[in-house]
């Protein structure tokens, strides 16, 4: 019996040619496709996916909670994530459980037939420009770490905040907190990135992995 795997894409010609190419590759898969989310789950009435093929940017649902309903209705479902996506706050996002498996667009013909074979076998894979921005953001942990300057909790919150452009007084309110204390942890928050004013502290918020957008 073989295998059926679906791609979820809302570019045509990225659809035919993943589809072809895995048709020709893996011996004895069927391979589907749909334009959005709907079209994905409509397919799933139909048939039992061992693979999920996902773009994470769809047009009718965001790809992060596509995820969510697939592994909630299939757990042993395999997920591999198909993205132009390279920023490090979407590659912070992708490292999770759910996910089994990331090939950037821009290398997909040369690593997607090995994603999905090494998904089937039970393993995770993770294209080679995927890897070296993790590496690079887990190189940005341990500096910080070595530093004692990871930020608590509350500072991650007076850091949000920031972000979305908040004053003083409107933290303060927020977080039940007193003025003064916001000042003091934005000060912390400025020493422990080295930033110079809230603009650059949220860069370097970002380019670390402490923050993503959208903000939450």
């Amino acid at each position: 019996m073989g295998t059926d795997i679906v791609i979820v894409d809302d570019h045509s010609l990225i659809l035919e040619g993943l589809k072809s190419l895995l048709s020709t590759s893996l011996e004895g898969s069927r391979v589907h496709i749909a334009q959005n989310a709907s079209q994905l789950l409509s397919l799933t009435k139909k048939y039992q996916f061992s693979v999920f093929i996902v773009d994470i940017t769809l047009p009718d649902m965001d790809g992060f909670d596509l995820i969510h309903i697939i592994k909630n209705k299939f757990p042993n479902a395999k997920i591999i994530v198909s993205t132009m996506h390279e920023e490090i706050w979407i590659v912070n996002k992708l490292k999770t459980s759910e996910i089994d498996a990331v090939v950037f667009k821009s290398s997909a013909g040369e690593h997607i037939v090995e994603a999905v074979r090494t998904v089937l076998e039970g393993g995770t894979y993770y294209c080679p420009g995927f890897r070296k921005i993790y590496k690079e953001k887990e190189r940005n942990y341990c500096i910080i770490d070595e530093q004692s300057s990871i930020p608590t909790s509350r500072e991650l919150d007076i850091l949000k905040a920031i972000a979305k452009g908040m004053s003083t007084h409107e933290i303060s309110e927020s977080l039940f907190i007193s003025e003064n204390t916001v000042e003091w942890h934005r000060k912390n928050l400025m020493l422990k990135f080295g930033a110079r004013n809230a603009t650059d502290l949220v860069v370097k918020a970002l380019s670390k992995g402490f923050l993503s957008i959208p903000l939450k």
